[in-house]
């Protein structure tokens, strides 16, 4: 079947990226191929862009970013945001007030920044937080004395709330609670993390966002996800991919079920689907 795809979204971690948080020279070559052909290749992350692989921010035919869940979509080329869907600050305020009565961290996005507090930055491996992902979290977190002042001072575009848990039970207790209040998007990318966006931000809507923004029919949209945070996506495209290695309700709803992000999975439904 003639699929025509012109857009391919994907997720980075445990999906594009292997675990050592990179990306293999064929799945490099593929997607440049896609990229040759006029397919938009898009990033699409719970990260902020500068948390995004320094590898894709310069890759040639790579122009956009779904970042924070949606919250955020932009066009690199132009050095511009085309679109948002942040939380106010009250809202925020509801949600580190549930994050407080549990063991975990708290963070905010920030247009592309993170802020955490020290107490949170210094103690990650507490939390459960190791290799590339410490790295990254201490690369991408400004530290901050506290982070509710910093919200006060500036309190527009808050793109993610997030908490590492160290208790899995606790971990699940926390999402319960969130969810119940219904004031915000609640879903998680780790085995040990909450995010938290905006009502409706998900990485579905900035999806069909960035399609509607480039004159692209949804039917002509792939994604590719393994984690609950990209639930939407794989809901929303035309064409829905997800991991071997991907959490077996996701696996449920795909249209094709691709190799593991160790044995680049998102460049062989790239090959199959759309070269």
């Amino acid at each position: 079947m003639e699929r025509n795809i012109k857009l391919v979204a994907m997720d980075l971690d445990f999906t594009l990226l292997d675990d050592r948080k990179e990306i293999s020279e064929h799945t490099r070559e593929v997607l440049k191929e896609a990229a040759s052909r006029g397919v938009h290749i898009v990033p699409a992350t719970g990260r902020v862009f500068k948390a995004v692989p320094e590898f894709l921010r310069v890759t040639e035919g790579i122009r956009y970013y779904i970042l924070c869940n949606g919250a955020t979509i932009y066009d690199r080329a132009e050095d511009k945001v085309i679109y948002t869907n942040h939380l106010p600050k009250e809202t925020v305020f509801q949600i580190l007030d549930v994050f407080d009565k549990y063991d975990c961290t708290e963070d905010i996005y920030r247009n592309g920044q993170g802020y955490m507090e020290a107490k949170y930055r210094d103690n990650l491996s507490y939390y459960g937080v190791s290799g590339p992902m410490y790295d990254m979290v201490l690369r991408t977190r400004k530290q901050v004395e506290n982070l509710r002042r910093t919200i006060e001072e500036e309190p527009s575009g808050i793109e993610k709330t997030q908490g590492f848990f160290r208790s899995e039970e606790e971990r699940e207790q926390c999402m319960r609670e969130l969810k119940a209040l219904n004031i915000a998007s609640v879903s998680s990318s780790l085995f040990n993390n909450i995010e938290v966006n905006m009502f409706n931000c998900d990485k579905g809507d900035g999806l069909e966002h960035l399609a509607a923004h480039l004159g692209i029919p949804i039917a002509q949209v792939m994604a590719c996800g393994d984690a609950d945070n990209d639930t939407m996506m794989i809901k929303a495209a035309g064409l829905s991919v997800v991991m071997e290695n991907g959490a077996p309700k996701l696996k449920e709803m795909a249209d094709f079920i691709t190799r593991t992000n160790n044995e680049d999975g998102v460049a062989y439904a790239i090959e199959k689907f759309v070269l």
